[in-house]
């Protein structure tokens, strides 16, 4: 009895192996076939049944595969994680788990096996653009959205949608490729689990600004088969449709193919594949231009980088392509792009899993600088962690659409987006330089390095101009009794519109004006370099006001001998003078003057705000020195006294044009 039970048991084993490694081997097949789905599901129910360490760690790392072609970067995560731990050996693995985990939005656990790779392998590209990846993503996830995207809930099904194209000649229409809605077909699709996608079209609702249900393209009639379409451009003129759908091939992995139809006085030809696609490899993606002279696509045919690369091909005539021309190293990777498409300026975009981005495939948008191109990813919320594909614009305009599966998608959705026009505005205050008071109601003028040029009025001290992106920007105010003041700023290189703040303070023509930060060494006439900044803000009012003639006077405190003070500060005024002429001031609009220790400071609102031992109007003689109390407040006062001044002494005739 013993040993029949025995030998039930050993062959209740043999067939649970036989079992496991039929279901692995069907598993392979299904994975080289490119039907991830169906080998995601043969994977996970022999990795329950095996009890094989070494088959178990393989099954751990293949199912992770399935997931990661499915783009399902979670489950992907979870299944490398068992794989390492069941101690499977792949140089890859540690990459393509912390790959799944950022793809997941999990920096934190991704970056230090990216470290830990790189610290290995210094020349690991990989590891690299890992690392850049999350050092791009905290800076994008600290910036603020330049971009409105919404989830086209109305286009959406529970499955996977698409959209491959804005109709040529109208933006009011799309069409989309989607794997719900009212299919003929039921069958699944093992390579995605849903059902096989076919190309609907939907049109927008001008008044209510919503789409239509997805109807089914009837036309051309042969626009659907029974496999799995992909993407579809027609020409501008709407006489040439290159289409990209899979074809079953027995024993061989399922293959992408470009078909093209044409339309001869109003009938479709047959679908026809494009000669260079007979290679047996993989085809994609196509995108004809906007001037119908270019097919852009997406290939895995020998001569690429890597995985999938980008590649175009010129339209010669009717039905016509010429080979292939691969788009080069700046564009493609080691990795995949996919999904270009290029706008009627040149620019092109397309999606790649292996350019530094923030995760699975990202949107980058590349120009062309002679020979190079120049690379750029696309910014949140275009960009997102999961996958970002086929972006679509209307025209050159920054608005259109592309396919997401990021966190809120059912599956892969379509999403609109827009750029909303950078708006710059100023918000200035007026008010006099010594005082501090409200200059009620001055002329000011605005003149922009793009030409542009704006009169205006203030209003209460105040006023509110609106500047155009990209330029730099003099705002200038006239105000009788004043000196013209100016402020600069720039609207260049901001990313996204912007409120500035200025408070302009004019400077009086009638009173002394103190010119704060002149420093000299004790007893000496050079200037120190700190001296430089105040005077340089000087030299530009200066300039800003060629009519005023001016005297620069230096002033000392009233210890020491008094012909040396005074021979001292008209060596220090003279300092200045020179200075202020080799910044350009001429020299015949200004006089140095000292005075020594005879003019000590008489007390200005800004004193008595700031030393509340002091009061307004009081000079700052040798008695109100001694009655300052302490030597450091004695100090003080001295300081006051120790001072650089400009004074307007005339105005000559003004040709500014306010």
């Amino acid at each position: 009895m013993k040993i029949k039970m025995f030998l039930l048991i050993i062959v209740a084993a043999l067939n649970v192996t036989c079992s496991v490694n039929r279901r692995i081997t069907e598993a392979n097949s299904s994975f080289a076939r490119l039907e991830y789905y169906a080998a995601s599901e043969k994977y996970r129910q022999a990795s329950s049944k095996t009890r094989n360490k070494v088959q178990k760690a393989q099954l751990c790392f293949m199912l992770a595969e399935s997931y990661r072609h499915l783009g399902d970067y979670t489950k992907a995560a979870v299944w490398y994680k068992n794989a390492i731990r069941s101690g499977f050996k792949d140089e890859s693995v540690e990459l393509r788990y912390a790959d799944a985990l950022r793809s997941g939005g999990k920096l934190a656990e991704a970056e230090p096996i990216y470290e830990a790779e790189l610290k290995k392998n210094p020349g690991s590209k990989w590891a690299a653009n890992g690392i850049e990846s999350i050092r791009r993503t905290q800076e994008w996830n600290g910036t603020q959205e330049r971009y409105v995207v919404e989830n086209l809930k109305e286009l959406n099904s529970a499955q996977n949608d698409y959209l491959v194209q804005i109709q040529p000649g109208t933006s009011s229409s799309v069409c989309l490729r989607s794997s719900g809605g009212n299919l003929q077909e039921g069958k699944i699709n093992p390579a995605t689990g849903q059902k096989y996608s076919d190309f609907f079209i939907s049109a927008l609702d001008s008044v209510k600004q919503k789409w239509s249900a997805p109807v089914l393209m009837n036309e051309p009639a042969s626009l659907n088969s029974q496999g799995e379409e992909l993407v579809l451009s027609f020409s501008p003129d709407r006489t040439l449709v290159v289409v990209a759908r899979t074809v079953q091939q027995a024993a061989k992995p399922t293959a992408g193919t470009l078909f093209y139809m044409l339309n001869n006085d109003g009938q479709w030809t047959s679908p026809a594949m494009l000669p260079f696609t007979s290679d047996g490899a993989t085809y994609s993606d196509p995108m004809i231009t906007a001037d119908g002279s270019t097919l852009w696509f997406a290939s895995n045919r020998a001569g690429g980088l890597g995985g999938f690369d980008i590649w175009k091909a010129a339209i010669a005539g009717p039905g016509v392509f010429s080979d292939p021309v691969h788009a080069g190293g700046e564009i493609n990777t080691a990795g995949n792009e996919i999904s270009p498409f290029q706008k009627p300026n040149g620019h092109l975009f397309f999606s790649s899993d292996f350019h530094p981005g923030m995760g699975g495939y990202d949107i980058f948008g590349a120009k062309q600088s002679g020979e190079i191109w120049r690379i750029e990813q696309m910014p949140p919320p275009v960009n997102s962690a999961g996958d970002d594909l086929s972006i679509r614009f209307y025209g050159n305009r920054e608005k259109g659409f592309f396919t997401s599966n990021r966190k809120g998608s059912r599956s892969m959705d379509i999403y609109s987006f827009y750029l909303p026009p950078k708006l710059f505005q100023c918000f200035g205050k007026i008010h006099d330089s010594e005082t501090d008071s409200i200059l009620p109601d001055v002329n000011i003028r605005v003149v922009g390095s793009d030409g542009s040029s704006q009169k205006l009025r203030s209003v209460g001290g105040q006023f509110q101009v609106t500047l155009n992106p990209e330029a730099d920007y003099a705002i200038v105010v006239f105000a009788n009794g004043y000196l013209n003041a100016q402020a600069k700023i720039s609207t260049r290189g901001h990313v996204q519109g912007r409120a500035f703040e200025l408070d302009i303070k004019p400077v009086p023509v009638n009173k002394p004006i103190r010119i704060d930060n002149i420093n000299y060494e004790s007893g000496k006439w050079e200037l120190l370099p700190e001296s430089r900044t105040s005077l340089d803000l000087l030299a530009d009012l200066l300039k800003l006001n060629p009519e005023a003639h001016i005297e620069i006077s230096a002033h000392t405190d009233d210890r020491g001998d008094e012909q040396f003070n005074l021979e001292l500060s008209e060596r220090r005024a003279a300092s200045v003078v020179r200075y202020l002429r080799s910044q350009g001031v001429p020299e015949n609009s200004m006089i140095a003057k000292g005075y020594g220790e005879s003019l000590p400071l008489k007390v200005g609102p800004k004193q008595a705000q700031q030393y509340s031992f002091l009061r307004k109007g009081e000079i700052l003689n040798p008695e109100t020195i001694e009655k300052a109390g302490s030597d450091s407040l004695k100090e003080i006062v001295r300081g006051l006294n120790r001072r650089t001044e400009f004074r307007v002494l005339q105005m000559m005739p003004s040709t500014n044009n306010q």
